[in-house]
Formats: C-alpha cells, structure tokens, sequence
C-alpha cells in the first residue's frame, strides 16, 4: 500500500497536492523528494521500525514526517500538538519512543534524540523508497489516551488495521457514501489535527487518492470559510462542537461548494441541527467510530439528515446505520455494549472471536440505525476522548489536593464538558484557578477542567451538583 501511494504521488506530478491555509503548496513530486529524503534520515539515525514520537502542528512537515515514519516501517508515536511538555515526556517514555521529530514549537527540554524538522528545513541528498510487505500486524500508529502511574493506555494501530481504514474511506468517497462524488474537482479541508479521526477519514485517504487538500494549522471559523470558499473545498469534517461554532461565520447563501460535511462526536439535537440543515444545505454527513474499532462505524448519511428536516425526528439521536464492512452488534454486556468486527478492530482489544467492544452501550432499531446511550467506562467525551483517572492523578500532584473526583456533565455544544470535585489537605485553601493554572502545565487544554469545586469530602459530590443545577 505504502508503494502505491508513492506511484499514486508521482503521477500527481507538479500538480498542487498540499495547501497551506496561506496558499504556499507542495506538489505531489516536491511531498516525494522530501519524504525520501526524510526517510533517509532517518535510516542513517538507526530508526528503522522503531518508536518514533510525532509531535506537530498541522503543516507540510507534519505530513512528511507521518509519511516517513511509514516509509521505514517505524511506528510513530502521535503526541498531541496542545499536550503540555510534562505530559508529551510521560507519553515518550512510557510508549518507549527511541526519538523525536518535532517541529519549532515542540522541542524544547524533550529527554529523547531530538530530529528538528519544519516546512523549511534543508535535507541531504540521500534518499530512501518505502518499505513495503510489512507484517499486517505491526504497528503504525500508537495513538495515546493517558499516562497512569508511569503506564501507557494507547491504542495500537496495525499497518493492516491503517490500511483497511483508508481503503474503506476511499470507497466510501467514490461511492457516493458520503455523499456525490466528482473526482476530478474534489478538494479536502483538514481543520483538526492529523493525529485525530479526520487524518484516517480525509486527510490520508486523500492522498491515496491523489487528490488535492487545503489544511489549517488551528480551527477558526471565519477563516474556515474563507477557506472553503477561496478553494472550492468540496469536502471536510469537524466535532459538533465545531461545526457548531462554525455556523455562526457562515455567509449568507451558505458554503456552495462543499458537498460533505463529515461530523462526529455527538448528535446535533434539536435547534443546531435545524439551524445546520437551514445555512448548509443537504450535506451533513454524521459519524461515529472508535479509534480500536475503526473510523468509521456507522453514518448518519445525507438522505438520513433530509428525512429528519423532513419530520423524521426519530432519527435525530441516531449515529447512522453500520458501513459496508463492519458488522456492529450488542454484544457481551447484558446492558448492551456494541462490538464490531472488521479488518479495522485492533487485535489488542478483540476478544477471540474477533470482536471488539467499544464500551459504548447503545440500541439498534429493525431498520438497523444505532442510538448510543451512555459507557461502561468512566471515559468523558468533549468533542476529545479524556479519562478522568489520568486528570484525578494530576490533581493529586498538586500541593495541598487531598483527595479529587473527576466526571462528565452535559453540555449543549460540546456533548458533555469535564468538571472537578477536589479536597483540601488539612489547613490549606484551594482556589479553583490557581488549579486550573497548574494543570495547564501539565495537561493538554482539553484535559483541563471548566470548573473546579472545593467540597469537605467526595461525598458532597452529588449534593453540590444538585446545588449547581438548580442555580
């Protein structure tokens, strides 16, 4: 696969293949040359199918660096561009990384080898192909949810498993699965980072296709837009939380050239979804997967949000109906736990039999459309995927936390927001945000809680939510 995306690049030739949101672009031949000679680099440092950290903002260089730890038959190691340097640390030397490559904004006090590389750095002559052939089974991808007590929860992704994922995306593309499909004038928009679920949904699988994305270092919604507009982006995808904000900076007659709008991470109720259909037109496109299971799972497709508009309302808290591919049953749990089983299920979290519970409990109808209905896990969901025990551990750190509760509340944008419980050591005085600061330097932003309540013990905890909701 990994040769075939390099023949696939090469017959791109001088044609535009990467843009950044300033419009410089890299052609399919110029993402090549510096692939390989990534690659090489990488080679002579002795990284040949080791753990390589990835540590980038979206830019050119963040997809060459992907690329060439593929090229190497490497696993990288994604480090989340918001993570704080303490828990980027923690994340390397638990997975075990033998080397960094990072860009200008992620190097500095990292304890392993460092690899500087940007948009601009300047590389040696030498070049090296990919490897090809690899064992299925290998990892590519080591995606890490948490560091607990010097221990790495991370979802292992194969290079079979990757493969299988893009190889679905692009079918689904050219299918019209996600909507109509005219090659020859598609062009992607990549809003969030590589290392999230639009990397294996648009991102990679554009590539594959040979065909030309715009990406944006950060999200803003005005200047998503412009984007979407300035480059006749037919296709992107967000959280409904983003998608959201995104609303707001739409122009009056909407955004003509987009023919799909891939959203996930929870439903749009009610109003949002009105409104979304109202300034967009037909072209949402909701999606739900788990990075274990495979992106996606299910699709709540473009006829479906039509019906809705339609009175449909029934199917306004479904997350679709299962993709070709993947079966999706309630499994295991007499509380009704969806599994899957697919080439895209990562074997580290599959039972014998292949299937993969993805700790979601949830209903599916007679027409085989899924409702989700809360987790067996304590797992927060904010647009990002936050365990409260890796949060509740960097509270405990603090000077003067005694004991700390970290859950889930609901929320109309975002799904559900994280909220802390904490409790005082004898003779000290918390003060909410002096913690939230703290944990600033210790978390990624999106770990960090909204809000933080000093309680007397845990056991107030339910108390003082009555007390919060009823203000």
């Amino acid at each position: 696969m990994i040769a075939a995306l390099r023949d696939r690049l090469l017959e791109v030739g001088d044609r535009p293949m990467l843009i950044d949101e300033h419009g410089n672009a890299r052609s399919g031949r110029e993402l090549i040359a510096r692939v390989e000679r990534l690659a090489h680099l990488l080679a002579s440092e002795g990284l040949v199918g080791q753990r390589i950290g990835v540590w980038y903002e979206n830019s050119f260089a963040a997809f060459e660096a992907y690329l060439a730890v593929e090229w190497v038959a490497a696993t990288r190691v994604v480090l989340d561009p918001h993570a704080a340097p303490l828990e980027a640390t923690e994340v390397l030397l638990a997975a075990g990384a033998s080397a960094l490559l990072a860009d200008a904004a992620h190097r500095a006090g990292m304890p392993l080898p460092l690899i500087a590389y940007d948009d601009d750095s300047e590389l040696g002559a030498g070049s090296r192909p990919p490897e090809d052939e690899l064992p299925a089974q290998r990892i590519l991808h080591l995606y890490p949810r948490a560091v607990r007590g010097g221990h790495l929860a991370a979802v292992p992704i194969s290079y079979g498993n990757w493969r299988a994922t893009i190889e679905l995306n692009c079918r689904l593309y050219r299918s019209g699965g996600y909507g109509r499909w005219q090659e020859e004038s598609e062009v992607m928009l990549t809003l969030q980072q590589l290392l999230h679920g639009t990397g294996l949904m648009g991102s990679f699988p554009f590539l594959h296709m040979g065909l030309p994305q715009v990406f944006a270092r950060s999200f803003d919604p005005a200047a998503t837009a412009d984007l979407i507009d300035r480059h006749r982006v037919t296709s992107t995808g967000m959280t409904s939380a983003m998608l959201s904000v995104l609303l707001d900076a739409v122009p009056t007659g909407g955004l003509p050239s987009l023919r799909r709008l891939l959203y996930g991470g929870a439903p749009l109720g009610g109003d949002r979804l009105g409104r979304a259909l109202d300034r967009l037109g037909d072209i949402l496109v909701q999606v739900y997967g788990r990075l274990e299971g495979g992106w996606p799972l299910t699709i709540l497709d473009q006829d479906d949000h039509s019906a809705i508009a339609s009175g449909r309302a029934d199917r306004a808290p479904s997350c679709g109906r299962k993709v070709p591919d993947a079966h999706v049953e309630l499994r295991t749990s007499a509380q009704g736990e969806l599994c899957t089983r697919s080439p895209m299920a990562v074997a580290e979290y599959c039972d014998a039999d292949g299937w993969c519970g993805l700790g979601d409990l949830g209903r599916i109808d007679a027409s085989g459309y899924v409702f989700l209905n809360g987790r067996l896990d304590t797992m927060v969901n904010t647009g990002y995927h936050v365990y409260p025990e890796e949060v509740e551990e960097a509270l405990l750190a603090l000077p003067g936390v005694a004991a700390a509760r970290v859950i889930g509340q609901p929320d109309e944008r975002r799904g559900q927001i994280l909220a802390a419980y904490v409790v005082a050591a004898p003779d000290t005085a918390l003060e909410p945000e002096a913690l939230r600061a703290a944990l600033s330097g210790r978390l990624a932003a999106y770990k960090v809680p909204r809000a933080i309540w000093p309680v007397a013990a845990l056991e107030q905890i339910e108390q003082t939510k009555r007390s919060e909701v009823s203000r």
